[in-house]
């Protein structure tokens, strides 16, 4: 086996993917506090890592690392065959945990993420967004928003050796969650798990967790998360009117029923 040290973790995009990292190199002391994301292998991302520097950083970090994806497991990301070989033979020769959220709930998060940078989203209402085509992972995918948050849950369902875990779970059954991922991966877990100290809009974090620091009762680590939003399971509710919710469930909701997150053929 190339890959015996990594754990993948991936999501689409706003599904909980840095709280999943954060949950899991807080709470066992088997997983490195550095993660790695694949997507920087290849040339062409925004801030690449040469594939040799990704490869010695794989080799010489302690413990298991975490390798964070949004790409689906073919790899259409990495155009250069080399990267592109790499990419595809840590998908397929490690674990992975994947963590899925509720579709509309993603689209919300998604949309106020991608307003912060993108020009065009800046531009569009919510209805507009969630109708438009999904570039998000280096190709044109001639799909709405809805339809490819579907495709890259039901692909990355079909692959092996993989764990579901939801948002809500993380959300609700913190304890629950992080112990099945240990147990599926083969690791440790602290007896007595630690949660995550979300930033606030600073990025510093929260009063508590700075007083906790002082008194050196926990590690001062914030999340990961890169702008966290912290919209609340259901918050899609206040964004969706009736169209934009047949809309949705018309392109993703055989999948929403896959997931449980809806019932029926309504």
């Amino acid at each position: 086996m190339t890959h015996p040290k990594t754990i993948v973790v991936a999501t689409h995009r706003r599904s909980g993917t840095h709280w999943t990292i954060d949950a899991l190199r807080n709470n066992s002391p088997d997983v490195s506090e550095t993660f790695l994301t694949l997507e920087r292998a290849s040339s062409h991302h925004d801030s690449p890592i040469p594939l040799s520097e990704f490869r010695r950083q794989l080799k010489t970090l302690d413990g298991r690392v975490l390798v964070k994806v949004h790409d689906l497991p073919a790899a259409t990301f990495w155009k250069r065959a080399e990267e592109r070989a790499f990419a595809l033979s840590v998908l397929r020769e490690s674990p992975v945990i994947y963590v899925h959220r509720d579709g509309r709930d993603v689209m919300v998060s998604l949309y106020y993420y991608m307003q912060s940078f993108d020009e065009e989203v800046k531009k569009q209402s919510f209805s507009d967004f969630i109708r438009s085509e999904s570039r998000l992972d280096g190709f044109d995918s001639g799909m709405s928003r809805p339809a490819y948050w579907a495709h890259h849950a039901r692909v990355w369902l079909q692959q092996p050796n993989v764990l579901l875990v939801s948002y809500a779970g993380l959300e609700n059954c913190y304890e629950t969650s992080v112990r099945e991922m240990a147990a599926f991966l083969g690791i440790s877990a602290r007896r007595s798990l630690r949660a995550i100290d979300l930033p606030g809009k600073t990025g510093k974090p929260s009063l508590v967790g700075r007083a906790l620091w002082k008194l050196g009762l926990r590690q001062q680590r914030l999340s990961s998360a890169v702008q966290p939003r912290r919209g609340s399971s259901g918050d899609w509710r206040n964004h969706f009117d009736d169209d934009d919710l047949a809309f949705f469930m018309a392109e993703a909701g055989e999948q929403m029923r896959r997931l449980t997150y809806v019932t029926g053929s309504a």
